[in-house]
């Protein structure tokens, strides 16, 4: 954990709320962004943003600062995003409306940059993309946002979820294999798709 974690946690125990929104406002896009990938609706990533700085507040006590405090913040806005998607009964795909946000998407299509037909077809493949990422269930979902939007290691994903590294490896895998076969029930499946400059 970071010095200046350390302090801020010490001083947010000692309730100073000062130090508690200077805690949040350091993590807070981190944990929308990652929200907002994974419900994909500005307005309830929001609303559970809000709701995992309340738990963090709440249980702050119990961290234990022997671990990294962003891993403990990402296992809670993981498990926060999860039960949200499970208690859902209706995904909604949505091409017009795509996840808006400050950040780059994690997901990128190599580009040569070459003319408008080159553009649009990035732009239909992206769409295609952000479909099939949309469609995977949220046990795959949110170790794809943890890799490759949040640039974690295999092995900081199986602390932050508390699942074993084989575990991770194989859903990181099966997710690349499901966003390949959506790709070929579309009938496009590029040669020079990348997840986060990774080969899928």
């Amino acid at each position: 954990m970071s010095d200046e974690d350390r302090i801020l946690i010490a001083r947010c125990l000692k309730g100073d709320e000062k130090a508690f929104e200077t805690l949040l406002n350091k993590y807070r896009a981190s944990v929308f962004s990652i929200c907002l990938r994974m419900v994909r609706n500005r307005t309830t990533a929001e609303d559970i943003a809000q709701e995992v700085f309340i738990k963090v507040f709440s249980a702050l006590n119990r961290y234990d600062p022997a671990y990294p405090f962003p891993g403990w913040l990402n296992r809670i806005t993981s498990n926060l995003c999860i039960d949200h998607l499970r208690r859902e009964k209706e995904r909604v795909v949505s091409l017009d409306q795509p996840a808006a946000g400050n950040d780059d998407l994690f997901v990128q299509l190599a580009s040569d940059g070459a003319g408008p037909d080159r553009e649009a077809e990035s732009k239909e493949m992206m769409a295609i993309l952000e479909e099939a990422l949309s469609l995977l269930p949220e046990h795959y979902r949110i170790i794809v946002v943890l890799r490759h939007q949040e640039q974690l290691s295999y092995e900081e994903i199986s602390d932050t979820l508390g699942i074993p590294l084989g575990t991770v490896k194989a859903r990181i895998h099966r997710a690349r294999n499901m966003i390949v076969e959506h790709f070929r029930k579309r009938g496009v499946l590029p040669g020079d798709l990348e997840i986060g400059g990774e080969c899928v």
